[in-house]
């Protein structure tokens, strides 16, 4: 294998997109930088905002914004294996995400795409309200609400910082819980990973359910968006069945860090290798 095929670069989230986190982003990126090098690939871990060009192959990113993913998107373009893609991290926008889960028939809680401006009142009698697109950049960008004055309150606040429209999802009763995946097109069931929690601090009900019915429900969430290294938020209702109310790209994996550092390192490995088979076999058969 060319040294330029060896050759891989990490991208850092935006730190205005990790509130709270920008620690723990970096630290699943430097884990997974130092994993690869021990798989015998020459790592660099750039800022979001630094250069970089066609002369890397491989690229491994967690930002979000859509300046970045439009040159994310040239550089796939021009041959390069980027992961997530910058198709499928524009796709956890939460706008397109609706779209693709009500697609993709993903289950998830009814969800509405309001005008921040709108004087009507709300869809549901519980509700979040998210902005439309990224996931939170502040604590602000999810509010819960159960009244008409709340809902009003909270599209005042968006419409001032210049947000023009929102997600109103229906809270949905049940058991919170996050997940983490790493989900590969290899057919072997060991290229995926998964592990899940509960969140800390939410209130238990204790719903009994299938760990293997939300690892399907999260992987098929994870796929309609195109995503492949991913994490997000379910809810178990009563009857045992869970609901996507969030997934993201390139979460933080803060409590699983070691060793979901090892299974994206193994998947990076394998998608940057597998191009090098492919350009290497029409390079032989041109």
């Amino acid at each position: 294998m060319s040294t330029m095929a060896k050759t891989c670069r990490g991208i850092y989230r935006e730190p205005d997109h990790s509130p709270g986190r920008i620690d723990d982003d970096r630290a699943i990126m430097d884990c997974v930088g130092e994993a690869l090098t021990l798989r015998g690939f020459s790592v660099e871990l750039v800022e979001v905002d630094a250069a970089f060009d066609g002369r890397c192959v491989n690229l491994f990113a967690m930002c979000e914004r859509g300046t970045v993913l439009d040159r994310l998107t040239d550089a796939q373009n021009a041959g390069s294996v980027v992961v997530n893609s910058p198709n499928a991290i524009r796709n956890t926008y939460r706008h397109r995400m609706v779209e693709l889960f009500a697609k993709h028939h993903v289950p998830s809680p009814a969800s509405h795409v309001v005008a921040s401006n709108t004087k009507g009142p709300p869809p549901a009698a519980a509700v979040w309200i998210k902005r439309y697109d990224f996931h939170a950049t502040q604590p602000s960008d999810v509010i819960y609400i159960a009244s008409e004055a709340g809902w009003h309150e909270a599209l005042d606040r968006f419409a001032r910082r210049g947000i023009p429209f929102i997600i109103a999802q229906d809270h949905v009763a049940g058991d919170l819980v996050k997940f983490y995946g790493v989900r590969s097109e290899t057919p072997l069931p060991s290229a995926n990973w998964f592990e899940w929690f509960y969140h800390r601090d939410k209130g238990m009900l204790g719903h009994s359910f299938e760990v293997s019915h939300l690892r399907k429900v999260a992987f098929d969430a994870a796929g309609a968006l195109g995503l492949e290294v991913f994490g997000g938020d379910a809810v178990i209702q009563e009857n045992g069945k869970p609901m996507i109310i969030d997934i993201n790209a390139w979460p933080s994996y803060a409590r699983y860090r070691e060793r979901a550092a090892q299974a994206i390192a193994n998947h990076l490995a394998e998608r940057f290798e597998r191009r090098v088979r492919i350009v290497s076999r029409q390079g032989v058969e041109s």
